[in-house]
């Protein structure tokens, strides 16, 4: 269980890196040519994206879970563990009632955690065969 912790642990500070840094991109590039300053809306979009990245860690807490061999071993369990959570965070970012911009951001955010998380899981079983 202390190997699916840390790696729950890194992938969420991976994630919010590179939501951070793909969303301070987004962002220059939709408001180019406007007099406002990245480095004024930095530290509000890195808050913003951490938070979100904390919702989606939280919801991705049953793959711990997968600690006991009996969840682990059968694939379909182990996919709907491991993936459910940020799958059903990005399901619901797009039902919700907000504008572009920010769905774009909880876009953003969701799937640079999807993709890290990914590779996290495709290490832990290329190193369990």
């Amino acid at each position: 269980m202390k190997a699916l912790a840390r790696q729950l642990f890194k992938t969420f500070l991976f994630s919010v890196i590179i939501s951070i840094v793909a969303s301070a991109v987004y962002y220059s590039l939709q408001h180019k040519g406007v007099s406002q300053d990245l480095n004024g809306i930095l530290p509000s979009l890195s808050e913003s994206v951490a938070l979100l990245n904390i919702f989606i860690l939280i919801m991705t807490l049953p793959m711990l879970f997968l600690a006991n061999p009996v969840y682990y071993n059968n694939l379909s369990i182990r996919l709907v563990l491991y993936f459910s959570g940020a799958v059903v965070f990005v399901i619901t970012a797009f039902r919700l009632q907000l504008n572009p911009e920010n769905k774009t951001l909880y876009f953003i955010t969701a799937i640079s955690f999807i993709v890290v998380h990914s590779v996290f899981y495709y290490l832990m079983t290329k190193k369990r065969r």
